[in-house]
């Protein structure tokens, strides 16, 4: 019993470094684009990143997992532009975002995320009454 506690936490330990590299890539990605994208970061729970964009919308960014494999929901929180779905993503026991992006590297797991955002951009374009 010992020895499997021991594995378990190890594994508990090692994705959690990977949840806490992603989030630190994302933090620091959204934070040196704000005025780019306008969006920035907001204080959340731990687990969570809550992203606001255009001082209107909030995407709460969630892992769902505790064991084995990390699940990332994002979810959207606007009354204007009402349920939006966003693709849900993962990290691997192998620390890839989605089984091919390292969470290290801080330029694709960037790109990973202004991709699930299109929908939200889109979404608030559409509502514009002149697109641009």
């Amino acid at each position: 019993m010992e020895e499997k506690s021991l594995l378990i936490f190890n594994q508990q330990i090692k994705m959690d470094k990977y949840w806490n590299t992603y989030s630190m890539e994302l933090i620091t990605q959204i934070t040196a684009t704000g005025r780019v994208y306008h969006h920035h970061i907001q204080p959340s729970e731990k687990g969570r990143l809550c992203v606001n964009v255009f001082n209107g919308v909030n995407i709460n960014i969630i892992r769902s997992r505790v064991f084995g494999e990390i699940q990332i929901r994002f979810e959207v929180e606007s009354e204007e532009l009402g349920r939006i779905d966003l693709q849900p993503a993962c990290i691997d026991v192998h620390g890839h975002l989605d089984r091919h992006i390292p969470v290290q590297d801080k330029v694709k797991v960037f790109e990973h995320y202004l991709e699930r955002l299109q929908v939200v951009y889109d979404t608030i374009l559409a509502l514009s009454p002149e697109k641009a």
